[in-house]
């Protein structure tokens, strides 16, 4: 079983305490959203679980703890880093401190384990397509160092983009 932390909410940057005891206490409920009163309990055990993957926009909240996860299990980690401003995501922190964060889990997990996505694309007068460029290639050359999987699908797509 893959256990997705990311699926419905940022719960390593919101939840990350709550996270934490789900771990301690081997166990999560969760509610169906199509049908509430649906509630099913997932083991959280080694011997059922293959692999956790995080997803967030914040590993701030919790780097220095987990730990306490990846000494038990399997991880990946999902990290977004986008260039949006906080006119846009107001509780994200910003493109440095996020590079920073990915950059110290790497060295703590290994480039084999982290994944970056710049996702979403907004277009506006703002954030227009040359921003976009500008900002993924700053963002992707930081990070190369540290990680093996940069999405170059979106390369591609970038650089045939006209400005």
């Amino acid at each position: 079983m893959i256990i997705n932390t990311g699926a419905r909410t940022d719960s390593v940057a919101l939840y990350s305490k709550w996270l934490l005891n789900r771990f301690n206490e081997s166990y999560v409920l969760a509610r169906n959203p199509l049908f509430p009163k649906k509630i099913t309990r997932y083991e959280l055990d080694p011997k059922v679980v293959d692999c956790v993957v995080f997803c967030s926009k914040n590993y701030k909240p919790i780097l220095s703890h987990l730990h306490q996860i990846t000494e038990r299990f399997s991880a990946y980690f999902y990290y977004t880093i986008t260039s949006y401003k906080e006119d846009i995501e107001p509780r994200v922190p910003s493109v440095q401190k996020s590079i920073q964060t990915l950059i110290e889990r790497s060295k703590l997990v290994g480039k084999k384990r982290i994944a970056w996505r710049y996702d979403p694309i907004l277009l506006t007068s703002k954030y227009d397509i040359s921003y976009h460029i500008k900002t993924f290639r700053k963002i992707a050359s930081s990070l190369a160092p540290y990680m093996i999987a940069v999405f170059l699908a979106l390369w591609r797509c970038i650089s045939d983009w006209s400005i």
